[in-house]
């Protein structure tokens, strides 16, 4: 993807979280919803962590020479980002398994559901408009990654992160309000951050190999 084209996309999907940010908070004051409130606070730090990746291609139009290492200089920051997101959200099921909660079902789902509309529209604009994101999960394609836009994985994988947090959250919290299954909230925290902990980890491995193969921006 372009880097002209990244900034525009990444400009829209910013704009979008923070208007869903300030629509989640402002609902949550207004009818006393805590779970409203965190999540609209959770969509800030993810707009932090897609500002970042616009800041980046600012930088790029103006060093247009250090494309590369700038690209991987943003992947890197983003990873450190998405990795802490990652420990919090293990480290608060983990919390939630030794201090089980009451969870007000309806309220939640209904906050899920809404972050996950707000992801796939994400999803959507950060694609090539056939569901393609030019990059690959896994440690399998080394080649591949050599000539990845890290930049741009990193924005991706930010809102996919959220995306599948949701998905796995509204699974949880449906079957949790008509099954009981309540220790499946803590459960899926737990697997959730680890996958995107994964995410992170290898993200921070190949910005982290073209980073020291480079040693000035």
């Amino acid at each position: 993807m372009e880097n002209s084209v990244l900034k525009n996309k990444t400009k829209l999907v910013i704009w979008v979280t923070l208007i869903t940010m300030v629509a989640e908070i402002g609902y949550g004051i207004f009818t006393h919803s805590m779970a409203l409130t965190a999540d609209g606070f959770h969509m800030g730090t993810h707009a932090l962590a897609l500002f970042i990746t616009f800041l980046v291609c600012a930088y790029i139009d103006r060093f247009k020479d250090k494309e590369d290492v700038l690209n991987a200089l943003g992947g890197y920051t983003s990873a450190l980002l998405l990795g802490i997101t990652a420990i919090g959200i293990i480290y608060e099921s983990l919390e939630r398994f030794i201090h089980p909660q009451n969870i007000a079902f309806s309220e939640a789902i209904l906050v899920t559901v809404i972050g996950l509309i707000v992801n796939l529209i994400c999803v959507w604009i950060m694609s090539d408009g056939k569901g393609h994101s030019h990059f690959h999960l896994g440690e399998d394609h080394h080649e591949h990654e050599a000539h990845e836009n890290l930049n741009f994985k990193a924005a991706y994988l930010h809102i996919l992160a959220d995306a599948l947090t949701s998905i796995m959250a509204i699974v949880a919290l449906v079957l949790g309000k008509y099954y009981g299954w309540v220790f499946l909230d803590p459960l899926i925290g737990v697997i959730g951050g680890c996958i995107i902990l994964k995410w992170a980890i290898n993200l921070l491995r190949a910005s982290f190999a073209v980073l020291v193969g480079r040693k000035t921006v």
